[in-house]
């Protein structure tokens, strides 16, 4: 076995030899940002083999797609693709530092106005103590101190329960989920009593504390999905399962043990004991949510895309290894389609698509684009693979929403950035991708069809420091963002022609679905009266820039609301109220999902919304 040693964590993992850097960042919980799943195909996954000499970097054996993605200054200093890169030695790697932005997911989330009225209560019970007269069984004794006689027998709960009696002098708390008995704790604890809202995310991972009494948010936090080494996007991931039962396991286990590490975070932070927690209400698009239940994920992948289940999964949290109470309740909402997920449902949910007056157009942008359009007494729905172009992949220098990635751009003499972090840029993000292409188009540099704009009047009209930004590439035209000499790494930071494909393609997608369900529901795009953007995502894109290339439809701004990570605030809901977990169930049931894979005008609507132009 071989030791490798990643910096800056320290982590250190024993491999076989000729496994890649990559699998052994995968075996130590190293994250490395591979969105292509290891294939080489996305030149994302740099590290540096720091324990390599001016010497023997020359010795590296490199693949053509390090040749490709990677500098000569780079390939000088050691800097090689995870995923291409054999182990034969001993060594010591140094992971690119992205501190993520994850808290964006949590940053946003709306303050509830619901009654809490939870699954889960918590009784204080005086139990009558036995005696020669009174010689009741601990069990029976229990039972007759609830109000509902019909509590079912629990084994957990009964091995401890002669001792727990005793010493607590009789006087126990109950904590019940219906006919089923949770725990008895000693003394009267009915003022404690917490859930967590989980919503399982392609790439990020969010968890709510929630405090089930006072219906208050008690700590949240995200991280990113663990998942993401083997792709970013869910074929990948399902065609990662599908190889056997091991690979199920593993993806199963990475995302279980991403929210362990958060909800002990959270508890810790919080002054909560886990086995406080007695329940976990969770949402996910429909491949997330088999993954995390363990269930094999295979067939949503080729047509007719098939899931496992549809209704709401209620099962006991040790079933799954969910460090909360082990005989809490798990339970995960239900899905509409094999790519209409539980995560919709809880946008639906919080959202009220049930209830808003008149249309109501509800998107979820990301690498599947969920769509919802409620109105006449419907509620429509559908997936737009939209690709992971929003994400940051396939996108030359695009990145996650993370330190140092590009968020924003303007154009006036010269290009104006928005940074996250505020520092030097790295990469950049969806919605800087968007500002971008929408300030270019607005200039002229880009035409409708996504071409950059040859010599022309047009082009003589820019600043001069924007005309020299403007230059031809190895293969076609691009625009430089970012000089390196301002940049994080030494790089140009330039948009490619194969970029704005990229974006193309991802918003035709976006656009082609929204209009085949107003075909479906027979109105034209302005009969809608508000569109409601759903996801940290849509909290960031710049409303303007999204209805200059044609992204969403151009109604007034003021009609385009972003609603935060409603996903999550769904999932909050449901777990703080039996009515809201209910009425997520019918919504599931009522939501008329539209294939688009199905539809003959598809092809024509997505050829549509590829050009750059206000609907």
């Amino acid at each position: 076995m071989i030791k490798v040693t990643f910096l800056p964590s320290e982590k250190v993992t024993k491999i076989s030899k000729g496994a890649s850097i990559l699998q052994a960042a995968i075996s130590a919980g190293v994250q490395v940002v591979s969105t292509c799943g290891g294939k080489g195909t996305c030149g994302k996954c740099k590290v540096q083999i720091s324990s390599a000499t001016p010497a023997n970097v020359t010795e590296i054996k490199l693949s053509e797609n390090e040749k490709k993605f990677l500098s000569a200054a780079e390939l000088a200093e050691g800097w090689v693709l995870a995923c291409q890169q054999l182990i034969t030695e001993d060594m010591t790697i140094r992971v690119q530092a992205e501190q993520a932005a994850n808290q964006r997911k949590t940053d946003f989330a709306a303050e509830l106005k619901i009654k809490p009225a939870p699954g889960v209560e918590k009784v204080f019970l005086q139990v009558a103590k036995p005696s020669v007269e009174d010689q009741t069984p601990d069990w029976q004794r229990l039972v007759a101190a609830l109000p509902d006689q019909g509590i079912k027998f629990n084994r957990r709960a009964a091995a401890s329960l002669p001792r727990l009696l005793r010493e607590s002098d009789y006087q126990v708390t109950a904590v019940l989920a219906g006919e089923r008995l949770l725990a008895v704790e000693p003394g009267n604890t009915s003022r404690r009593c917490y859930g967590v809202a989980i919503d399982v995310g392609t790439t990020t991972v969010v968890a709510y504390l929630m405090d089930l009494i006072s219906g208050a948010l008690v700590n949240s936090g995200a991280v990113t999905n663990p998942q993401q080494v083997y792709g970013a996007d869910v074929i990948s991931r399902i065609t990662h399962a599908a190889s056997g039962k091991n690979q199920l396991g593993e993806l199963q286990e990475k995302v279980i043990e991403a929210l362990n590490s958060l909800i002990r975070k959270l508890c810790q932070e919080s002054g909560i004991a886990k086995e406080e927690i007695y329940q976990a209400m969770v949402v996910g698009n429909t491949t997330m949510a088999h993954l995390f239940l363990g269930i094999d994920p295979t067939y949503l992948a080729p047509a007719p895309f098939i899931p496992v289940f549809r209704d709401a999964v209620d099962v006991q949290a040790d079933e799954l290894g969910l460090d909360i109470l082990a005989t809490g309740r798990v339970s995960v909402l239900p899905n509409v389609a094999g790519y209409v997920g539980s995560d919709t449902v809880g946008v639906m949910l919080a959202a009220g698509a049930d209830r808003l007056p008149g249309i109501s157009l509800i998107v979820d942008i990301g690498t599947n684009g969920e769509i919802v359009l409620s109105g006449k007494g419907r509620i429509l729905t559908c997936s737009a693979a939209a690709g992971p172009a929003f994400e940051g992949a396939e996108i030359k220098y695009g990145m996650r929403a993370a330190e140092g990635a590009i968020e924003g751009v303007r154009l006036g003499e010269d290009v104006e950035l928005e940074i996250i972090g505020g520092g030097k840029p790295r990469g950049i993000c969806g919605s800087g991708l968007i500002d971008a292409i929408a300030e270019l188009h607005r200039a002229g540099v880009i035409g409708p069809t996504g071409r950059f704009a040859a010599e022309s009047a047009q082009l003589e009209k820019l600043p001069p420091l924007l005309r020299q930004r403007l230059r031809k590439g190895e293969r076609a035209s691009e625009f430089v963002l970012v000089w390196g000499k301002d940049s994080e790494t030494g790089e140009d930071i330039i948009l490619s022609q194969k970029d704005i494909r990229e974006m193309q393609l991802a918003k035709g997608a976006i656009m082609a679905g929204i209009r085949i369900l107003s075909l479906e529901m027979g109105i034209n795009l302005q009969e809608i009266d508000r569109i409601l953007l759903a996801g940290a995502f849509g909290n960031y894109i710049r409303k303007e820039s999204a209805v200059e290339i044609g992204l969403l439809p151009s109604l007034p701004i003021e009609q385009i609301m972003s609603i935060g990570n409603a996903a999550g605030d769904g999932a909050k809901m449901a777990l703080l109220s039996v009515e809201e977990y209910l009425r997520a169930e019918s919504l599931a049931k009522r939501g008329e999902h539209v294939e688009l894979s199905t539809r003959k005008e598809f092809q024509k609507e997505f050829l549509k919304g590829l050009d750059f132009k206000r609907v």
